[in-house]
């Protein structure tokens, strides 16, 4: 048995960014592999330039996620102009950062999840560069402010839920905690081949690019997933906490 830190990752917006084109900025239907890498490493007090380290941790996650209570599509229209003299507020404090955006004004059309709660089930593998424990202490007590995908998207409950010990992530998932009006089960799930039930039909078989190299700050690599369901403990077996 392994130790699983389960996590709840529920907010009025969520955005697991896809790959940015051009101006469209879409989000995968669940949590991805580099955005809960980013919100570890901001928990952690890791800063945005420490790449190396947060690539690292990022390639070390074992998890899976359940989907508690989908969420509707949005779209968000944006406009973007951050002069050279213009300030914005960071997870760093306020800074002056314009970018690409310091030289004209930039049209962005953003996609959210709106109203979803999802529970993840997460572990790390042998190289990674934290320890389970330091990241139990930093979601308890975290170093900086905590998004779920994107900074205008903070969360609306604590993000720890409990640590429990499973055979894997997927049986992690069947811990019964529930957010307020949760879908009916079996609920949706997502988990990597060997990491649960084997696929009825290669229907199931997803490819995701999520991916980044924190150091270039690119999407960098592709992963096979299993899209399935699984039925929660209903029955609230005793967990440890």
């Amino acid at each position: 048995m392994t130790d699983y830190l389960l996590l709840r990752l529920d907010g009025p917006l969520q955005a697991w960014g896809g790959v940015a084109l051009d101006s469209r900025r879409p989000t995968l239907e669940f949590p991805t592999r580099s955005g809960l890498a980013g919100l570890l490493a901001s928990a952690l007090g890791w800063r945005y330039r420490d790449g190396e380290k947060t690539t690292a941790l990022q390639d070390a996650l074992r998890f899976a996620v359940r989907q508690d209570r989908a969420p509707a599509r949005i779209d968000d229209f944006q406009s973007v102009d951050l002069g050279r003299e213009t300030s914005g507020w960071t997870r760093w404090g306020v800074e002056k950062r314009g970018g690409a955006f310091s030289k004209e004004t930039h049209l962005l059309d953003k996609e959210y999840l709106a109203g979803a709660s999802f529970l993840v089930a997460m572990t790390l593998r042998e190289n990674a560069p934290v320890r389970l424990d330091e990241i139990e202490g930093a979601l308890s007590n975290p170093a900086r402010p905590l998004f779920l995908g994107r900074k205008g998207c903070p969360p609306a409950l604590p993000i720890l839920v409990a640590r429990t010990p499973a055979s894997s992530p997927y049986d992690a998932l069947r811990y019964g905690d529930f957010p307020d009006m949760p879908d009916k089960p079996p609920l949706p799930c997502w988990y990597e081949p060997g990491d649960g039930p084997e696929p009825d039909s290669a229907a199931q078989m997803i490819r995701v690019s999520d991916r980044r190299d924190f150091m270039a700050d690119r999407f960098s690599g592709e992963r096979w997933l299993i899209q399935g369901g699984v039925e929660p403990d209903l029955a609230g077996e005793e967990r440890t906490t």
